[in-house]
C-alpha cells in the first residue's frame, strides 16, 4: 500500500495540472460565415480547443465548419475548397461585423 502513494501523488499532480489550464478568453461561442455557392449562412459552434490553442468550430450537423488558429485567424481547409467567406479573416474582423456570438461571462 505504501508503494502506491508516490504513484498516486504523481497521478494527482498530472490531473490537477490539466484542470488548472485556462480557457482562451477571446474565443467566441460561435462564428457565422456566408456560403456564396448556395447563398446561405453557416454557424459553427465551438467544439474543441487543442493544446496549441487552435479552436475547431462545427456546424450543428457535426461537420467541420472552420478552424481558428491560436493567432485568431480562420484557416482555410486543406482537404476541400474554401467555400465560406470567413476564411482568412481574423476574429476581430468577424467581431467588428457582428459575425460572432461571444460567451456571456459570469460575474
Amino acid at each position: 500500500m505504501l508503494k502506491l502513494a508516490p504513484a498516486l501523488g504523481a497521478l494527482l499532480a498530472l490531473a490537477t495540472g490539466a484542470v488548472a489550464q485556462t480557457f482562451p478568453s477571446n474565443l467566441p461561442m460561435a462564428i457565422t460565415c456566408y456560403a456564396p455557392q448556395d447563398q446561405s449562412w453557416r454557424i459553427g459552434y465551438l467544439y474543441r480547443v487543442n493544446p496549441k490553442g487552435d479552436a475547431i468550430y462545427l456546424a450543428a450537423d457535426g461537420k467541420i465548419g472552420a478552424t481558428v488558429s491560436a493567432a485568431g485567424v480562420v484557416e482555410a481547409p486543406t482537404n476541400r475548397p474554401a467555400g465560406l467567406d470567413c476564411y482568412g479573416k481574423t476574429l476581430d474582423e468577424l467581431r467588428a461585423n457582428g459575425r460572432v456570438m461571444d460567451f456571456q461571462r459570469a460575474r
